[in-house]
């Protein structure tokens, strides 16, 4: 091998792999300190775009289950506006099968015919005021139906629920069809409806209680729906995630190892370079 004095290839390539077991060092620190295998995209930069990916869809797999579980709020209180209202008509039917019997007195029948009108008012009170937030529950003279946006991603047909017959007007003229004839047993003065009436009553009122079971009903079946779909929605966040993981944390035990190589190796090489740089040297004892 020839002495020479200009170019020390020893110690360039000691200089070589000291640069590389020191950037390598610090690449196993960076991963310890943040616990991220990926911290910017040149690390992985294929990894770097998929992993971004994932993130997309897991948190708007994080909003959408949000989004249907404020959708199952929202149903639950529309169902107790609901319940309360049934109720009211199921008193309200009492109260009507009762007068039909005969026996009672003008002021009795009057007595109860005071309770149903206080009953009626009551389920118009709360069909025009119940709200979930600024959103109408019973809307007065229309209809509103409800989209959930309970996917992550833009397909309607994919990441959305529609809720239908459910949101209308539930004042009793609604529904039990008396728009212009209120639920009266007397005619205010004297006397008590007649039988005929009394039936009509009857029947106008169960048609407004099975309206109400038919709404409720409704909204059970999309409170199981939206249920399942927060389930589904919490499975597939966890897959997500698991998916992510694999590309972007780092594995500490593995990364604690580099580092303990890669510090081992740049001690070694600082210490070789020493001897490398005074290599030339002997060319001194030729002269």
């Amino acid at each position: 091998m020839a002495i020479v004095v200009n170019t020390n290839i020893d110690s360039l390539r000691v200089q070589r792999n000291l640069n590389s077991a020191s950037t390598n060092m610090s690449k196993a620190v960076e991963r310890l300190t943040t616990g991220s295998k990926v911290n910017q995209a040149a690390d992985d930069a294929a990894g770097f775009v998929i992993a971004k990916g994932l993130e997309a869809q897991q948190r708007g797999s994080v909003v959408a289950q949000n989004n249907a579980q404020t959708g199952i709020n929202l149903l639950q209180t529309a169902e107790g506006s609901l319940d309360v209202i049934q109720e009211h008509l199921l008193r309200i039917r009492d109260l009507t099968l009762q007068a039909m019997n005969g026996g009672y007195s003008y002021d009795e029948v009057k007595a109860m015919e005071d309770e149903v009108l206080a009953r009626t008012a009551e389920i118009d009170r709360i069909s025009n005021g119940a709200k979930f937030n600024e959103f109408e529950l019973f809307p007065t003279g229309g209809a509103d139906d409800l989209v959930l946006q309970v996917g992550a991603n833009s397909d309607e047909a994919t990441n959305t629920i529609s809720v239908t017959g459910v949101f209308t007007e539930a004042t009793v003229s609604v529904l039990t069809g008396r728009a212009g004839n209120p639920i009266r047993f007397t005619d205010g003065v004297s006397n008590v409806v007649d039988l005929t009436e009394f039936r009509q009553i009857l029947d106008d009122v169960d048609v407004g209680i099975k309206e109400i079971s038919t709404r409720r009903g409704t909204i059970g079946a999309i409170t199981n729906r939206l249920e399942s779909a927060v389930e589904a929605l919490d499975i597939q966040n966890e897959n997500l995630l698991a998916a992510k993981s694999r590309i972007m944390d780092a594995d500490i035990g593995e990364e604690s190892s580099n580092y303990t190589k890669y510090q081992i190796l740049q001690q070694a090489s600082a210490s070789l370079l020493v001897q490398a740089n005074q290599s030339p040297s002997i060319a001194l004892s030729l002269i």
